[in-house]
């Protein structure tokens, strides 16, 4: 398999309590914390869970012969001092599936989502640069 590379750059200033993202073409804002207006880092971790995994149960429902008509997920993160302690994850799935097969075909999407991997075993984070501006 080929590497795909992926870049996203952070913009903030230490006034600021938002931090602005640049994704390809795209541009988001972050917020250090819960408001009206940005979701946070805790937020944003919960919300690529629940998507990586949604997308790949969509990707491979017919390959496992999985039927279903819609799902859902909702996801719960504890935060402690340094970050999340844990996540809770319900998935719902509007299917005459067995509970039985819907569990071993949620436990497929787990083992198969990269955003569950990075979460779960250690990724190797080089630092490239350090720079400054005057």
């Amino acid at each position: 398999m080929a590497i795909e590379t992926y870049k996203v750059s952070v913009n903030h200033k230490i006034s600021d309590k938002d931090y602005h993202i640049k994704v390809r073409d795209f541009n988001l804002t972050l917020s250090s914390e819960p408001n009206d207006f940005h979701v946070n880092t805790y937020e944003t971790i919960l919300e690529a869970l629940g998507a990586c995994e949604s997308i790949v149960m969509a990707s491979f429902n017919k390959q496992k012969n999985f039927k279903y008509n819609s799902l859902y997920y909702t996801l719960v993160g504890n935060q402690n001092k340094t970050g999340l302690s844990d996540i809770e994850v319900t998935v719902h799935f509007k299917t005459n599936e067995s509970k039985q097969k819907c569990a071993e075909f949620v436990e497929f999407a787990e083992n198969t989502c990269p955003v569950m991997d990075n979460l779960t075993h250690t990724v190797p984070i080089t630092r490239t640069e350090v720079s400054t501006v005057h």
